[in-house]
């Protein structure tokens, strides 16, 4: 894959890449991550559109940055990449927190470049205090994290590694795979990633997700262990996106062919 990059700010490089032709797909990955966990997706959609992914600010090989790591600010970010590249009628893709992205640019520039949206295993409100909320976890599960599990690089690598143990696949998950999706994360240094995990947990994207369910076709992949919350609650408050369970977190990468015939599916229903 060609690799490319823009300066989305005086300092600040955004790492890309750009496969193939046709309508553009946009793919955003989540907290820490890098666009390598979208391969098989970039592989398999640039044979029919044109695929774009992006290394948000101190991901994979865009800038380190010790300011301005919010959502809002990768927002900003992947609309003036958006604009850079020309792009029109965009199916925009979030992963994880990528999913705060993509809410945070609806917010900013609104629906009308968007010809569809994707999630993928993230709700607007990581954290809420309403009841029959789909989050993360509890206020006290953030308190631990932030003081506990990032609060030094030594504290930050053990948490990185019991992330990619325990939330990405279903199956056990291979030394080769453990290394090549924790290198990206290890190459954040901690209070970095401590202030965008903070970010992702006290934000609050629910008006804007509300806006592209109203207004775009979406469709919403859950992982199963998530599903018991996850899904009524889309259905209540989300009712036109067509929802997909199945896997763990990183669903995309481990059951890649189902999830590719579904997404394909829905962007060939909705002619896009």
């Amino acid at each position: 894959m060609a690799e490319h990059y823009f300066e989305v700010e005086p300092g600040i490089e955004l790492h890309y890449i750009d496969e193939g032709s046709g309508r553009p797909i946009v793919f955003v990955p989540g907290w820490t991550f890098s666009i390598d966990v979208f391969e098989n997706q970039i592989a398999y959609f640039s044979r029919n559109y044109r695929v774009i992914s992006l290394d948000p600010r101190n991901h994979g090989k865009s800038t380190i940055s010790v300011a301005r790591n919010t959502y809002n600010v990768q927002g900003e970010d992947l609309a003036k990449l958006i604009d850079y590249l020309q792009l029109k009628n965009i199916v925009l893709i979030g992963w994880s927190f990528g999913g705060l992205a993509l809410w945070s640019y609806v917010e900013q520039q609104g629906v009308a470049n968007l010809a569809a949206a994707v999630t993928i295993d993230v709700s607007p409100r990581t954290l809420s205090s309403e009841a029959n909320e789909w989050v993360a976890g509890s206020l006290e599960d953030l308190i631990q994290v932030h003081n506990h599990s990032l609060d030094s690089a030594n504290h930050y690598r053990a948490f990185i590694e019991y992330f990619a143990e325990n939330l990405l696949f279903e199956h056990p998950i291979t030394v080769e795979e453990k290394v090549r999706f924790t290198a990206p994360s290890l190459r954040i240094p901690h209070q970095i990633a401590d202030a965008l995990y903070v970010d992702g947990w006290l934000t609050d994207k629910k008006a804007a997700a509300k806006a592209v369910d109203q207004s775009v076709p979406s469709l919403t992949f859950i992982s199963s262990p998530r599903a018991e919350t996850g899904v009524p609650y889309t259905k209540t408050e989300f009712p036109n996106s067509e929802i997909h369970v199945f896997g763990n977190h990183q669903l995309f990468w481990e059951y890649a062919e189902k999830f590719n015939q579904i997404l394909d599916q829905f962007l060939s229903k909705h002619a896009l």
